[in-house]
């Protein structure tokens, strides 16, 4: 490399003005003679040049060095050569090398400190971000980026404003107080654009000497209390429902009872009846508790996505072969069309057990005597869709939105008399939530009912 031939013409004249002033004075006052003086002024600046030219040269590389060192920082230690000139330039070359390893040595330890903690963040199980002043993201962990990543839309949450991902007043209003100086907030927000899903969080300041423009200033550590507050709220619900429905076997037990104590107390007859009525209504209080506890089960884990490959084939197989001494009873035919279920479904074996036992079930129930059950899939993608089909009498229109409602039913009497305790549609809906599926109900009176449930299937099987 030459050196830069600004710095080379204004050094050489500045340091070669005097000598060359020096010799034309002298020429001018006859001192020295005129050609001597001339050599003189043409000798001297060539001279200045050539002694000047090496260091300017190792000063220009210097410069582009720690250009470079700015432009872009070393990586780890580096390999450069040791600079063995002697003298204050090469003393300022080997300060910049030992600067340069120095400044990769440190800024390594730095990056594998930050990846480190990066991984300890993504190892959280509670979602965590980062703010800056201005309320937007500047971080969030792998649990975070699961949980905000496509709600509202938002694809890249980097340096999102916090309020077009999260749109929660309350949280919002925490982050505004403690990025103006106030201490930790703690607020509880709920998701219900995909699941209900329930989180406390933790807002807290950061707290830097001299912080910039886009450093982290509040962070927010959200814990999930969903299976508490839904714990809660089953509990009251159960209560409630448990109440409603026991008591009229329970005052039927009462007074059957009573009536054995009684007037029946000697009566063969009457006893053989009564005990026969108690069993029925035992029986259903026994169902009802049963299924109310399944139900809570379900909901206890309906914000967990299940894990297990399931062949879906084979346990719907199943559930009809184990319904299928109800269904003669009945006079009716379950037919299975389950050909496209070569793979597996992403989910949970004893629940999808229950969900397509339920829907067979009350297909059995609804169907009529001498009707056929149909059972058939068909694939869209990487989505199942199994439809479960009867032959009955049909749901008027208006009372198809309530189905999966709890107790709900379009003929209590008729579903008391068949067995039912109104709980069976609310589990498959709660199995079906959990599998992140979709249950669609068509009917139309008079020509029968279907009932669609929507599986993702194994990644590998999508493929």
């Amino acid at each position: 490399m030459t050196a830069r031939p600004k710095y080379l013409f204004a050094t050489t004249v500045l340091l070669a003005s005097p000598g060359v002033l020096v010799a034309i004075v002298l020429s001018v006052a006859g001192h020295l003679d005129p050609w001597i003086g001339l050599l003189a002024v043409v000798c001297i600046p060539l001279g200045v040049m050539a002694i000047v030219y090496r260091p300017l040269r190792r000063l220009g590389e210097i410069e582009r060095e720690i250009e470079r060192l700015s432009a872009s920082p070393p990586e780890g230690q580096t390999t450069r050569p040791t600079i063995d000139e002697s003298g204050p330039i090469g003393d300022i070359a080997s300060a910049v090398t030992r600067l340069e390893r120095n400044w990769g040595r440190d800024r390594k330890q730095l990056r594998d400190s930050l990846q480190a903690a990066q991984v300890l963040f993504d190892a959280l199980p509670d979602p965590l971000v980062t703010l800056d002043g201005q309320a937007r993201l500047v971080y969030a962990n792998a649990t975070a980026r699961e949980l905000l990543v496509g709600r509202n839309g938002v694809r890249d949450l980097a340096r999102r404003d916090l309020s077009a991902v999260m749109r929660q007043p309350a949280l919002l209003k925490a982050v505004d107080d403690v990025l103006n100086g106030n201490t930790m907030r703690t607020v509880e927000l709920t998701f219900a654009d995909r699941i209900d899903q329930t989180f406390e969080a933790r807002v807290e300041p950061i707290v830097a000497k001299t912080p910039g423009d886009d450093d982290a200033r509040a962070l927010i550590l959200m814990r999930d209390v969903t299976a508490l507050r839904r714990g809660e709220q089953m509990r009251a619900d159960f209560v409630a429902n448990v109440s409603h429905e026991l008591r009229t076997p329970l005052t039927s037990l009462v007074g059957f009872i009573e009536t054995l104590r009684g007037p029946a107390r000697g009566d063969t007859k009457a006893q053989d009846r009564f005990l026969n009525l108690m069993e029925s209504q035992s029986t259903r209080m026994t169902r009802i508790v049963n299924d109310l506890l399944s139900l809570s089960r379900i909901e206890m884990n309906e914000h967990t996505i299940p894990r297990d490959e399931v062949p879906l084939k084979q346990i719907i197989a199943t559930v009809a072969d184990l319904l299928a001494p109800q269904a003669r009873k009945r006079d009716v035919t379950i037919e299975l069309d389950l050909d496209a279920l070569t793979d597996p479904v992403i989910g949970h074996p004893d629940e999808l057990t229950q969900l397509f036992q339920n829907l067979i079930e009350n297909a059995i129930k609804y169907g009529g005597s001498g009707s056929k059950v149909r059972v058939e899939a068909r694939l869209t993608g990487d989505i199942a869709a199994i439809s479960v089909i009867d032959q009955g009498e049909g749901i008027a229109r208006e009372h198809i939105p309530r189905l999966t409602e709890r107790f709900y039913r379009v003929d209590t009497a008729r579903s008391r008399e068949l067995g039912g305790t109104g709980l069976g549609l609310a589990i498959v809906k709660h199995i079906a939530n959990r599998h992140r599926g979709e249950l669609t109900i068509r009917s139309e009176q008079g020509k029968g009912s279907s009932f669609t449930i929507t599986l993702r299937l194994t990644p590998q099987s999508s493929q």
